[in-house]
């Protein structure tokens, strides 16, 4: 696999930045798409994107994890779930394996057996690769649709579907993947305007279904010069503006995907085509540029500035203060003469 799409749910902000930590830390191909605070943002996100690995605290608020591996259990998700926790239950590791839950790692968190579990997670997402590729080209398909000329647009769709009935899969998987797709494309229909009303896929004949998404494709070039204009981007420069101005508060995609009234996968496309950056990287971003300027005050403690620039621990500001600038805070503070 090349890439491996990690989603967080713990709701003790320094415990999940340090399981993001360990996660990365892993290799190059571990990428944390999304870190949430409840099993309902989690969810939210999961049904429009669809990662590789889920790691999930059990208590939590909103939602708790074992409701949310409930979820992609009956779902039948091609997504690895992982149940971090405090609790040392065997009640709530039962009620794990009935969700197909084989990963089960106790608090305080040691980065090996982490490490272990995401390795043994990987290998069963082996067994899932074909479908795993059909998601990213579905994914790939919403995100480059915006870009697409008329002709481009109608190939890509028909492509998508054929590739989708070539899956040796069961019909019930099929279908779940036939109805992301066209979920994806209503989306991103009344994120141009308001007034769609989105078109639901329902059962039918390979033909039918074809006719569909080449109705929802007829819709996207009527409705596209809306697109043209300036409404969506208003609505990412909104969001940056807000993060701008409440930088040291902490929001989670979808949180932010709501405030733009887009769904997480539209938002998380229309964002980087925007600003050239993920959400998680241009929050990053934007926390270490104030940092650099609080770090010109010699009388404040380095902790101090992490905390007051939003992040949740000292190790996770250091390292993505390096990350970005190529030196640590106090190196950084050395060649300004501080």
């Amino acid at each position: 696999m090349s890439k491996v799409e990690v989603v967080i749910a713990e709701d003790e902000l320094w415990i999940r930045s340090m399981i993001g930590e360990m996660v990365e830390k892993l290799g190059p191909k571990f990428h944390v798409v999304c870190e949430v605070g409840n099993g309902e943002d989690a969810w939210s996100y999961i049904e429009e994107s669809w990662p590789s690995i889920v790691i999930t605290d059990i208590m939590m608020p909103r939602k708790n994890g074992l409701w949310l591996a409930e979820q992609i259990a009956t779902q039948e998700l091609p997504i690895i779930t992982i149940i971090v926790s405090g609790y040392d239950n065997f009640q709530y590791a039962k009620q794990a394996m009935r969700f197909g839950i084989s990963e089960y790692v106790l608090k305080p968190v040691n980065e090996e057996e982490l490490h272990d579990a995401l390795r043994r997670s990987v290998q069963r997402l082996a067994g899932l690769s074909d479908t795993r590729q059909t998601i990213a080209h579905i994914q790939k398909f919403a995100e480059t649709l915006p870009d697409l000329a008329q002709t481009e647009a109608q190939q890509a769709i028909d492509h998508v579907v054929n590739e989708t009935y070539r899956l040796k899969v069961p019909g019930h998987v099929r279908s779940k993947l036939l109805d992301a797709l066209s979920n994806q494309i209503n989306v991103f229909l009344h994120g141009i305007d308001s007034g769609y009303f989105p078109r639901l896929l329902e059962a039918g004949t390979e033909a039918e279904v074809r006719r569909h998404f080449q109705g929802l494709i007829a819709t996207w070039i009527e409705l596209y010069p809306k697109y043209a204009n300036q409404h969506v981007r208003m609505a990412i420069r909104k969001v940056c503006e807000h993060l701008e101005a409440h930088y040291a508060e902490t929001y989670s995609l979808p949180e932010a995907a709501e405030m733009a009234h887009l769904s997480v996968s539209h938002f998380s496309s229309l964002f980087k085509k925007s600003t050239g950056l993920t959400y998680l990287n241009y929050v990053n971003q934007l926390r270490i540029e104030k940092a650099k300027e609080e770090l010109m005050a010699p009388e404040v403690k380095i902790y101090e500035v992490a905390a007051a620039v939003g992040f949740a621990s000292l190790p996770y500001f250091n390292r993505i203060f390096k990350q970005l600038t190529g030196v640590t805070p106090q190196e950084y503070r050395k060649r300004l003469g501080i």
